[in-house]
C-alpha cells in the first residue's frame, strides 16, 4: 500500500472501491482528511493507453489517426489507469500511448515524473522487438506457412529473455533517479492473448494448437523478464496471468478481443472487462490496509 504523507486520502472504503474498480464505477468517497490529491503518472504502450477498451475509431494507421504518422490515436476512458486514479482520487498523468517501445517510454514519457510524483505504474516491452506486427503476418497468412509464423514468435521470445533485461535496466535506472523516496512503483505484466491450446475460434484466426503455444511461452518469457527487472529495482509486480486464465480470446467470458475489423489496432488488446480486472489487480498493490 502507498505509505507516504498522503495516506490519509486513502482511508477510504476499500469494499466500495474495489466494486467500484469491477464495475466500472468510480467510489463517490470524499479526500477531505487529505486536501492534496496523489500525483498518478502512467506509463506504457497501447495496452496501458487502454487501445482495445472500446473502438478506436480514430484509428486511420494503426496507432495513428491520420497517414503520415504525426497524430497518435486517442487513449480510453476506460483504461486501467483511469479507473485506479478515479478510486484513489489522484491526479493522473496520462503519458502512456499506442506504439510505445522501451526507449519511447525512456525518452518521452519521465519528463513529468519528480519526486512529488506519489504513483507510477509502468507496463511496456512488448513491442520492442515488433510482435503486434509478427502477430498480424500470423493471422493474414503473410508468412506463407505456419512453420515461419512459429519461428518469427520464437525469435522474438529470445529477445525477451535475452535483449529486454537490458533495455528495461535503463529505463527502470531512470524511473529510480527521478521518482521521490515514497514513490510507489509498480510494473505491470501481460496477459495471455490465447489459451495454450487451440479453440478452433474465428476470432484469434483460427490459429492452431502450435501457434497458440508459442504465443503463450511469448507471453510467459516476456512476463518473467518484466519480473525480474522490476523487483531487482524494488518495484513491485503485477501478474495478470491467473486472473485472465480462461478470459483470453474465445474464452467465456472473453476479456481480450480477438480480430476486430477494420479497427485492427483493438485486435489481441484486453477490452473493457480486462482492463476492469487491470484495475482491479493494481487496486490490490495500493489500497490501504
Amino acid at each position: 500500500m502507498l505509505t507516504d504523507r498522503r495516506t490519509s486520502a486513502l482511508r477510504l472504503s476499500g469494499a466500495v472501491l474495489a466494486a467500484g474498480l469491477i464495475a466500472g464505477i468510480t467510489s463517490p468517497a470524499s479526500a477531505a482528511g487529505d486536501p492534496t490529491p496523489l500525483k498518478y503518472v502512467a506509463l506504457g504502450d497501447s495496452v496501458a493507453g487502454g487501445i482495445g477498451a472500446g473502438p478506436s475509431r480514430d484509428s486511420v494507421n494503426g496507432c495513428f489517426a491520420d497517414e503520415a504518422e504525426t497524430r497518435r490515436i486517442a487513449n480510453h476512458s476506460a483504461a486501467y489507469p483511469v479507473r485506479v486514479a478515479s478510486a484513489l482520487k489522484a491526479n493522473l498523468d496520462f503519458q502512456a500511448y499506442c506504439g510505445a517501445n522501451v526507449r519511447a517510454v525512456k525518452n518521452t514519457q519521465l519528463r513529468t515524473l519528480s519526486k512529488a510524483t506519489d504513483l507510477v505504474t509502468v507496463q511496456v516491452g512488448a513491442n520492442d522487438f515488433g510482435y503486434a506486427k509478427v502477430l498480424e503476418k500470423c493471422v493474414k497468412g503473410a508468412f506463407g506457412s505456419v512453420w515461419e509464423c512459429n519461428w518469427n514468435i520464437d525469435r522474438i521470445t529470445l529477445q525477451y529473455r535475452f535483449n529486454l533485461p537490458g533495455r528495461l535496466d535503463g529505463l527502470y535506472k531512470e524511473i529510480n533517479e527521478r521518482k521521490g523516496k515514497n514513490t510507489r512503483v509498480i510494473v505491470v505484466g501481460y496477459p495471455r492473448i490465447v489459451a495454450p491450446d487451440s479453440t478452433a475460434c474465428l476470432n484469434d484466426g483460427v490459429m492452431p494448437r502450435s501457434t497458440h503455444q508459442r504465443m503463450t511461452r511469448a507471453a510467459t518469457a516476456l512476463n518473467a523478464t518484466l519480473k525480474a527487472e522490476a523487483l531487482e529495482k524494488g518495484f513491485d509486480f503485477v501478474d495478470p496471468t491467473p486472473s485472465f486464465k480462461g478470459h483470453e480470446v474465445c474464452g467465456d467470458p472473453a476479456w481480450v478481443n480477438g480480430i476486430k475489423w477494420p479497427y485492427l489496432v483493438d485486435s489481441f488488446h484486453p477490452n473493457t472487462a480486462g482492463h476492469r480486472a487491470l484495475g482491479w489487480l493494481v487496486w490490490q498493490k495500493v489500497k490501504p490496509a
